[in-house]
């Protein structure tokens, strides 16, 4: 399995799959290349385009991947490919799938169903309700999946009951607050990604042998969708696209907004904190406003009207953080300056020629980075 060596067109970076050249080379004539499974935990999702536009970019390539997903999201898939669903499947589809298996390959079905250790943290009865998945991934040359939690697993079992191998692509969340047995997915994987040199390196602290399997790539977003098609507003307001969690910052942004002599702060996103930061609003008279979630295309609308997209990123009490967030990849694509913080992975994105980073959870400091 080798990475996807060249960027394609209207990409910032490469996608995070791996593609086997040998399976597509020695394909049999008339037989279309085997597919690529991906298997996700929510799909489609508001919050993770960047799925959606690496399928996207891979269907344009001449893809055609198997989408494997644990529930049903409600982003609009925006001509990503359809998925299956695991909390869908009925139970009587399982048995049939289940007794396929183990008609055509029983050794290993029943391998997979016994050893723990080939079920990544799920029992007998997880394995079999992915069978009629694996019907389908037995026939794709790798499995790959975003988030080291609960996607990873998946990927494992049907690796386990197909025979085929599997990577996965690590992020955030399931880095620095789950962690649920990376290491035994990093032993049992081909490979692995992550998005950043941080990510990379909080992995190697605390698996290094995993870490040497783990490769950095970039979670690249469409340039085409995101190039600008008029003159940039440097009287427009500042714009701040991001959950309403902890670690976005976004506390720290408003009271950076308290004082009246900047743009209007237009804060995109929706989370358990919409209460909490418009009181806090309504308690600095900063001028914000909170504009809820927005599809993606709202949000490319907002950027390019915007005068600097700006991020506050923090870690949060819990451990939580981003990586590299991919909003802040959209906001450049635009053209926009970036005001946001030297945590995590920022910095490898940020640099002097492309906006102002300022101290995590200083809001003065962060205030005088969105006046300069």
């Amino acid at each position: 399995m080798i990475l996807l060596e060249q960027p394609a067109q209207g990409l910032t970076q490469v996608p995070s799959v791996a593609v086997d050249g040998d399976d597509r080379a020695h394909s049999h004539p008339g037989q279309s290349p085997k597919p690529l499974a991906y298997v996700t935990g929510t799909y489609p999702a508001l919050s993770e385009t960047f799925v959606l536009a690496e399928l996207r970019e891979l269907v344009r390539r001449g893809e055609q991947p198997l989408v494997f997903s644990v529930v049903r999201g409600d982003a609009d898939a925006g001509g990503a490919p359809a998925a299956e669903y695991v909390v869908e499947l009925p139970k009587a589809r399982q048995l049939v799938a289940l007794a396929a298996l183990l008609a055509t390959a029983p050794g290993r079905t029943l391998r997979a169903l016994r050893d723990p250790a080939l079920r990544f943290g799920g029992s007998a009865r997880d394995m079999a309700a992915l069978t009629p998945m694996a019907l389908k991934a037995r026939g794709a040359r790798h499995i790959h999946a975003h988030f080291a939690g609960q996607p990873a697993d998946v990927a494992g079992r049907l690796s386990a009951l197909t025979g085929v191998p599997f990577s996965f692509t690590a992020h955030a969340h399931d880095l620095y607050v789950e962690w649920d047995r990376v290491e035994e997915k990093l032993a049992a994987a081909s490979f692995a990604t992550t998005v950043c040199e941080y990510a990379r390196r909080f992995v190697a602290e605390r698996d290094p042998a995993g870490a040497r399997k783990l490769e950095v790539v970039d979670a690249g977003i469409d340039v085409q969708a995101f190039a600008r098609s008029k003159p940039y507003d440097p009287d427009g307001p500042i714009v701040a696209v991001g959950r309403l969690v902890h670690q976005k910052g976004h506390a720290d942004l408003i009271r950076a907004a308290a004082g009246g002599d900047l743009p209007e702060v237009v804060i995109v996103g929706d989370g358990h904190l919409r209460t909490e930061l418009g009181a806090l609003v309504e308690e600095t008279g900063a001028n914000v406003r909170l504009a809820g979630a927005l599809p993606n295309h709202a949000v490319r609308d907002l950027y390019e009207g915007a005068s600097m997209a700006a991020l506050a990123c923090v870690v949060a009490p819990d451990g939580n953080r981003d990586s590299i967030p991919v909003t802040l990849k959209e906001a450049m694509a635009l053209e926009l300056p970036v005001v946001s913080t030297d945590e995590v992975g920022i910095p490898e994105l940020v640099g002097a020629d492309r906006g102002v980073l300022a101290p995590p959870g200083d809001p003065q400091a962060f205030r005088t980075a969105l006046r300069e």
